[in-house]
């Protein structure tokens, strides 16, 4: 198993997490996040009479994590970048990190991290 997170735009928010449910990922946790990369971003202002330009460093970005079975890594991967893409720059990262187990709290299943355990988003459980 696999833990992808996503850093996009916030208006590829929704089209994402459709792209993902159609595939069938549906626990997805969304955070709002703000940082500064390559960017950079001018706020004009306008304070008694007298107009400011600032720069601030922190856009607006928003995180999305999910579990993927090894197996559908690439596939999640290429719908990703195919939805979340502007070709403006800024687009965002996509990060792949290996998870040893997961315990679902409710139940206490427990999903072990190679691709023939699973329980997340229909693979086969042998």
């Amino acid at each position: 198993m696999k833990l992808i997170k996503v850093i996009l735009r916030p208006e590829k928010v929704l089209d994402l997490k459709d792209a993902l449910s159609a595939l069938g990922y549906h626990g997805i946790t969304t955070k709002h996040a703000s940082g500064y990369g390559e960017q950079k971003k001018t706020v004009t202002q306008v304070y008694r009479g007298k107009v400011y330009e600032q720069r601030t460093d922190a856009i607006e970005r928003e995180e999305l994590e999910f579990i993927v079975a090894d197996n559908k890594i690439e596939e999640v991967i290429e719908t990703i970048i195919n939805t979340a893409k502007t070709d403006q720059g800024g687009d965002g990262r996509i990060y792949v990190s290996p998870i040893d187990n997961a315990i679902h709290i409710h139940t206490g299943d427990r999903h072990v991290g190679d691709s023939t355990e699973t329980g997340f988003n229909g693979d086969v459980k042998e």
